[in-house]
């Protein structure tokens, strides 16, 4: 009431000194009795529109750092307040928006981290607009690499599955076992961005090495046992009746084979594979099976330099593969003989995944 008073004495000393006109031009002006007097206020009452929002980020790329969410606001009667808070947030959560952050001077708000941000802006005649605005380009995180290894001719092959928000900018390999991934070393390491495999024939680790787009970066390790496919090698002297190569062949219980040796046993129920190896090897690994459902029992046997060191537990078509692992001790040759118990001929065996390793 007191203020009320006051502004009607005003009022009244601008109209004894200067006029009625000036006095409307001033009341228009708003200039007397400033934002908080009763004609301003009556004035905003009379806003009955939301504020005009837009929202924004200072970056639209991807970035390592921190963004800004800027805001603009405008409206007839003016902005009270600007609040902006983490999440999904409503107009009728009154209780959020209590613990969200007054950026109505400053009008922009750093962010770390990606989510949806909600922004409440109030204009002096109380009517309010909610904007959302969602950042996705922030990336903090290393790339996410996964490396698999398969024996191939020629060597083992190393593939590379690498990920990331940002996208990957670049994969590099190195032999040896590397933590560091901002290492020196690996600005000799070979880059494979492209391809992302590669192919080695050394036993090891092997470490590699991606760098998304906004430079994380991130390494893996792979320890690779160098195999020799037996299928791959030339027998020492070979029988092309009874020893044959098969790229897909199937055993007596359907199970698949790739670049499979079909061994044959000849007229003596016997059968014979010879390798000269020149001590590169200490093991030989793989499957024996019986071909076809018919094909009668059988017992392999593996010398190394003239010296057994393996006998087979009997190989039937009614039972699974038999799996052997054999150390061969760096022999120059070995010979895998294979006989069929009832000294058939021509019963045929399938020796897959063979492999010569140390």
């Amino acid at each position: 009431m007191k203020e009320q008073n006051k502004e009607d004495l005003v009022m009244k000393q601008i109209l004894k000194r200067f006029g009625a006109g000036m006095l409307v031009i001033i009341l228009l002006a708003g200039v007397v009795f400033g934002p908080g007097s009763s004609t301003t206020v009556a004035a905003a009452k009379k806003d009955k529109t939301k504020p005009n929002v837009v929202l924004y980020l200072n970056k639209t790329g991807y970035t390592r750092g921190n963004v800004y969410i800027q805001v603009q606001a405008k409206d007839k009667s003016g902005i009270k307040s600007i609040l902006i808070k983490k999440g999904k947030i409503s107009k009728s959560n009154a209780r959020y928006w209590k613990k969200a952050s007054n950026i109505t001077k400053a009008k922009k708000k750093k962010v770390t981290s990606n989510a949806t941000y909600s922004v409440k802006v109030t204009d002096k005649a109380g009517n309010v607009t909610i904007k959302r605005i969602t950042v996705t380009n922030i990336d903090k995180k290393k790339p996410t690499v996964k490396l698999s290894q398969s024996v191939v001719s020629g060597g083992v092959l190393i593939s590379v599955s690498a990920s990331d928000a940002s996208g990957i900018k670049s994969v590099k390999w190195i032999k040896g076992a590397i933590s560091d991934a901002s290492s020196a070393k690996f600005n000799q390491a070979y880059n494979i961005t492209k391809v992302r495999k590669f192919t080695v024939t050394q036993n090891g680790y092997y470490t590699v090495q991606a760098v998304d787009r906004v430079g994380n970066k991130s390494v893996a390790q792979i320890y690779v046992v160098a195999k020799q496919a037996l299928y791959d090698m030339e027998e020492y002297y070979r029988n092309e009746t009874y020893h044959k190569k098969a790229t897909t062949v199937k055993d007596s219980l359907e199970r698949s084979y790739t670049n499979a040796l079909l061994v044959s046993t000849e007229v003596d129920g016997e059968s014979e594979l010879t390798y000269f190896l020149n001590g590169l090897y200490q093991y030989i690994e793989g499957d024996i099976a019986c071909a076809d459902s018919k094909t009668e029992d059988a017992v392999m046997q593996i010398y190394a330099d003239d010296q057994l060191v393996y006998t087979s537990e009997t190989i039937t078509a009614t039972q699974e593969y038999k799996h052997f692992k054999v150390d061969i001790g760096n022999a120059r040759f070995i010979k895998i003989k294979i006989t069929d118990v009832y000294m058939g001929w021509f019963e045929e065996y399938i020796l897959g995944n063979c492999y010569l390793y140390n």
